[in-house]
């Protein structure tokens, strides 16, 4: 990344296109590593990734599933806040966590006027031969018995969540 004197006055880290880019990343020197030892360290260094991603995420209750995703399946969770391209769509579709298995969408608000969306997410999830899931404490119980209606799978805890993830890893 190259330096160039920032506004403070100090040397900042700019990406190929300019933009500012913090970063926090530690120079190890070179160490030959076996194989097994490199398939290690690139497996950590994704699930931080993904965790940093979790952790950063505007939906309040991404860090928190995916916290206890990874506590019950290390290695589990693919993806978090991440656009997939959607051929329905013709277009990317935001999805908060994709896991070997299952989509799960993150809803932190009462979750009112996303029936569309997550139909839509549902059909894009039978696609990619995954399940879909829901996951919403504080959704009211009118919005939920009209989600049920429409066959999207609501949890309001996150262990009745991991359950029902063990269920479509059998």
């Amino acid at each position: 990344m190259p330096m160039k004197l920032g506004a403070g006055g100090k040397m900042q880290n700019y990406d190929s296109h300019g933009r500012y880019a913090k970063t926090n990343a530690i120079i190890i020197p070179p160490i030959h590593l076996s194989k097994k030892d490199k398939a290690k360290l690139k497996e950590a260094v994704r699930r931080e990734v993904l965790k940093n991603r979790a952790k950063n995420s505007k939906d309040k209750y991404v860090f928190d599933v995916f916290n206890a995703i990874e506590n019950e399946f290390p290695g589990e969770v693919q993806f978090v806040n991440t656009k997939l391209y959607d051929n329905a769509l013709n277009d990317k579709r935001e999805l908060d966590i994709i896991t070997k298995t299952c989509i799960i969408e993150i809803k932190g608000e009462k979750g009112r006027k996303r029936l569309n969306q997550l139909v839509a997410q549902k059909e894009f999830a039978k696609t990619k031969g995954k399940t879909h899931f829901v996951f919403a404490p504080n959704i009211l119980e009118a919005t939920k018995r009209e989600y049920e209606k429409n066959s999207i799978t609501i949890f309001r805890n996150i262990d009745s969540l991991i359950n029902a993830i063990k269920e479509t890893k059998k």
